[in-house]
């Protein structure tokens, strides 16, 4: 298949191509037995001329061929087929080399399947920057309240040190048609390859999968390596789910691989290249999605299969056959366009002196943001209310930016303390010492906005002007 990834991404169908390939080893022990040459010299003996010609050592039965172009290269009966396992027999009727081990035949089929029902399989890519990722889930639990006030504040002002790294997320999915009470194993990603343009340090370059805040295991670091030939970064055996039936889907099982996040410790290296081509490829053992079904007879017509109770009537034999679908996709994926739509988080802090910090100046923020047509959410942690000289509290406010969508979280820290003053009175200068309330405003504002960076910017410093005018007043009015 071949994917686009891009302001307008497209999807389409790539050339199928199938084979059958069967490897019989002329070992005269466990393949092509001493029997079987003795077999094979009996049929010499009753041809004319020296006996030269194939030897037909077995069949492969094969059912459910019809979305395939076998039908011209086998025997039909009723709804299944036959094509006969043959080997040459040697030039002048010296069997020995049947049992020699020192060669093996190598008979081949290629076939043509018809294009899957359904597109098989699709690459999900993103570009993040780690340091905006970190702030918009610092937004998002404070926004459910998973997030104490304090935790938020402690997160924003860790999370606030940002790095130089960009984070590549690729996710493989598999979707392919399956019979009534079929079972299917899960697939693996065999290998997964990222054309890149230059190298600068492969060791600041690594790929992790795993989430430990959904299982609390630690992250695993996978193995990459870089290809110069090729010039492409790869990596391979990336495991993939059981498989899950969407709602509404008949006959269709979705599989879906491990978030890869690539981290990419010199993101200029990125900047040389318009696109980049990614390759991945993914196995699926033990099923073919032509819907072919094979089965093995030995050329007295005996099916290979050991006594059992399994699926087919028994356990697998190491000879039996193996059906593998490989299925692969090439994906140009355009940087400018992944890095036009991507999340901006900036973080900005406001202080506020001579202040003091009560629900009055909460509710000049909240002004401030109404006036400026944000919707707001007030919440303030109630474990504050133990130290009423250090109130804290936490504002949302969300409004429509064109199609998308800017929000702000602000953390407000307060502190209260008392001035003391002397002041020398009359012209008898007098000392006279007086107390004063004063307090300490302190706002932590993470804005969030996809796309334009510039007018998120705009519009936190527009609310840290619209909240220094508001809040003059109170200092000057404090210091009379």
């Amino acid at each position: 298949m071949t994917q686009e990834i891009s302001g307008n991404p497209m999807r389409k169908m790539g050339p199928c191509a199938g084979r059958i390939e069967m490897a019989v080893p002329f070992d005269g022990h466990k393949f092509f037995t001493h029997q079987a040459a003795d077999d094979v010299r009996r049929g010499i003996d009753r041809r004319p001329a020296n006996g030269q010609g194939p030897a037909v050592m077995g069949h492969l039965l094969l059912a459910d061929h019809t979305r395939t172009d076998l039908r011209s290269a086998m025997r039909q009966y009723n709804n299944a087929g036959v094509i006969p396992i043959q080997v040459p027999v040697p030039a002048g009727g010296d069997i020995d080399q049947l049992t020699a081990d020192r060669q093996t035949c190598i008979i081949t089929y290629a076939y043509q399947p018809r294009d899957p029902e359904v597109l098989p399989i699709e690459l999900d890519v993103e570009l993040y920057d780690p340091d905006t990722m970190n702030l918009q889930v610092v937004d998002v639990l404070a926004r459910w309240g998973e997030l104490d006030l304090a935790t938020t504040l402690d997160r924003l002002r860790q999370d606030a040190n940002f790095t130089n790294e960009l984070e590549m997320s690729i996710t493989v999915r598999l979707a392919i048609p399956v019979k009534q009470d079929q079972t299917v194993e899960p697939p693996t990603v065999k290998l997964v390859s990222v054309d890149w343009p230059a190298i600068t340090s492969l060791s600041t370059t690594k790929l992790e999968f795993g989430d430990p805040s959904d299982s609390g295991e630690p992250t695993k670091t996978h193995p990459v390596r870089y290809n110069p030939v090729l010039g492409r970064l790869e990596w391979e055996g990336i495991p993939m789910d059981s498989g899950s039936v969407p709602e509404g889907s008949r006959g269709k099982r979705v599989f879906e691989s491990v978030e890869m996040r690539l981290m990419i410790g010199h993101p200029g290296e990125l900047f040389t290249a318009e696109k980049l081509t990614m390759h991945a490829v993914v196995e699926i053992p033990d099923y073919l999605l032509s819907g072919l079904e094979a089965w093995l007879f030995d050329a007295t017509g005996d099916w290979q299969r050991q006594p059992g109770s399994g699926a087919l009537g028994g356990t697998r034999r190491s000879w039996e056959p193996t059906l593998t679908t490989r299925v692969s996709i090439e994906t140009e994926f355009y940087v400018a366009d992944m890095f036009a739509k991507r999340y901006f988080t900036p973080y900005q802090q406001y202080v506020f002196d001579d202040v003091i910090p009560d629900e009055m100046r909460i509710t000049d923020i909240l002004t401030v943001l109404r006036n400026s047509r944000f919707e707001t959410e007030q919440k303030q942690d109630p474990g504050n209310q133990a130290n009423p000289n250090a109130p804290k509290w936490l504002i949302s406010a969300r409004r429509r930016h064109g199609p998308d969508t800017l929000d702000l979280l602000i953390a407000v820290e307060g502190e209260k303390y008392v001035v003391d003053r002397e002041e020398i009175m009359g012209d008898n200068r007098i000392k006279q010492s007086r107390s004063k309330e004063s307090g300490r405003m302190r706002l932590s504002v993470l804005g969030t906005l996809p796309r334009d960076h510039a007018d998120l910017s705009r519009e936190m410093n527009l609310l840290q002007q619209a909240l220094r005018d508001r809040f003059r007043f109170q200092q000057q009015s404090s210091r009379r």
